[in-house]
């Protein structure tokens, strides 16, 4: 499936749940069917199997489901798998959040430091890039020693890379 479909999906229930206030909601629903979804291999190979009957599979979501998720992400997972689609699920979900946090301003940061960074720094960095991108940022820190020192941030497709190991290779080349 192209990035235009999952895109026409998101679109479909971003503005469904802007209507009924369930912005927040629906992106942390999908959030958690697409980790189930990854957790379980088995469950997604029966969801994603073509010899299953899709009436089968859509009884099997709802009632795994079903007390767990808006019917708005409820009725997206049943239309996902009577249109052979629910294999694409984490490219719509992406683009749901790209949608939902558009709509609040807030753009997605990963930010990878050598160390943990502690609720100051995280701040800090969030107020730099959210001053230069004019959006406020919400930010998942990863550690990685690798790195040596300084932060790397990813936002989008965009790489802002401060690390020491990225400064010292810069150097070697210069030399």
């Amino acid at each position: 499936m192209s990035g235009a479909v999952a895109k026409r999906y998101a679109r479909a229930l971003f503005e469904v749940a802007k209507e009924r206030g369930l912005i927040d909601a629906v992106e942390t629903e999908l959030k958690l069917v697409t980790a189930v979804l990854e957790k379980d291999a088995e469950f997604t190979q029966v969801v994603n199997h073509p010899q299953i009957p899709a009436e089968d599979k859509k009884q099997l979501i709802s009632q795994l489901f079903q007390d767990h998720v808006s019917p708005e992400t409820l009725n997206l997972l049943l239309l996902l798998i009577e249109n052979g689609r629910q294999s694409h699920l984490n490219d719509i979900a992406a683009a749901y959040v790209a949608l939902a946090n558009e709509s609040r301003g807030i753009v997605d940061a990963i930010v990878t430091t050598a160390k943990p960074l502690s609720e100051e720094e995280q701040a800090e960095i969030a107020a730099q890039f959210g001053k230069l991108l004019n959006k406020t940022l919400r930010i998942e820190t990863v550690v990685d020693p690798s790195i040596l020192g300084g932060v790397l941030v990813k936002i989008g497709d965009r790489l802002y890379d401060g690390s020491l190991k990225a400064k010292l290779e810069r150097f070697a080349h210069q030399v």
